[in-house]
């Protein structure tokens, strides 16, 4: 059990280290949410792209032909219609190939380019979309996300790799966002009813471990930053896919 345990937080991930910054700005996210939601979606994208700037390359013409689709596929959320949003995704994914064979360079194959521009805008794009999109359907349930993501991150860097027992970390994470989401359920904080915890426990859970995964697949470069957004990119679509189907 704990050669497991210890497997598994290997593999999950430690904190981000930025957790002042994740505290100001989720702080400064809620205040724009309560402003509105097209002003909380613009800094979404802003902030998402501002995060996984460099994971497309060094230099600044590497980054803006993905950090210019990230914007793209993130701000399509406003506009609150999925088919949409689905056109805009397929027309970026067809383009990123494309302005990777343009910047191709001779030291880097077309392949491992083309990789690096959708590490740089596809993950965070997705997110930043979803959760816009939520805000505009249910603010309140855009909130509730933000924060239990934070609670998240905060308890795995509580309890990160420097500490005695880190093997525990994902374990107290994941186990505190549950209990506040169970909490924030009986509070009637959200729309969500009591009997909808499970789905959307399961779909936090879940998809948490998903994206951390997928984040240490995508992005090999800046560890922290990909940490900082990992446990975003799969709980943000799939939590704003229950919502909708939910409330259909």
């Amino acid at each position: 059990m704990r050669t497991f345990l210890h497997r598994f937080s290997t593999v999950y991930g430690s904190g981000s280290g930025f957790l002042s910054y994740h505290f100001v700005g989720l702080c400064g996210l809620i205040f724009l949410l309560s402003l509105g939601a097209t002003a909380f979606g613009i800094a979404v994208a802003l902030v998402a792209a501002s995060v996984s700037s460099n994971f497309a390359g060094s230099s600044i013409l590497e980054r803006i032909p993905a950090s210019a689709l990230l914007l793209l596929v993130a701000c399509s959320g406003l506009f609150n219609d999925f088919r949409l949003s689905a056109l805009i995704l397929v027309g970026a994914l067809v383009a990123t190939p494309l302005i990777a064979a343009i910047g191709e360079r001779g030291s880097t194959s077309l392949l491992l380019q083309t990789a690096r521009i959708l590490g740089g805008w596809l993950p965070a794009g997705i997110a930043a979309s979803s959760l816009i999109t939520l805000a505009l359907r249910d603010a309140s349930s855009a909130g509730l996300l933000l924060v239990l993501i934070f609670f998240h991150d905060l308890g795995l860097e509580l309890c990160g790799s420097r500490r005695p027992r880190h093997q525990f970390a994902p374990v107290v994470a994941i186990g505190g966002s549950l209990t506040l989401l169970w909490t924030s359920v009986q509070l009637s904080v959200s729309s969500i009813s009591p009997n909808d915890y499970l789905v959307f426990a399961c779909v936090l859970g879940i998809a948490i471990l998903l994206g951390r995964l997928m984040m240490r697949l995508l992005v090999a470069r800046d560890g922290q930053r990909a940490s900082l957004l990992a446990s975003h990119v799969v709980v943000a679509p799939l939590w704003t896919a229950a919502e909708v189907a939910l409330n259909l």
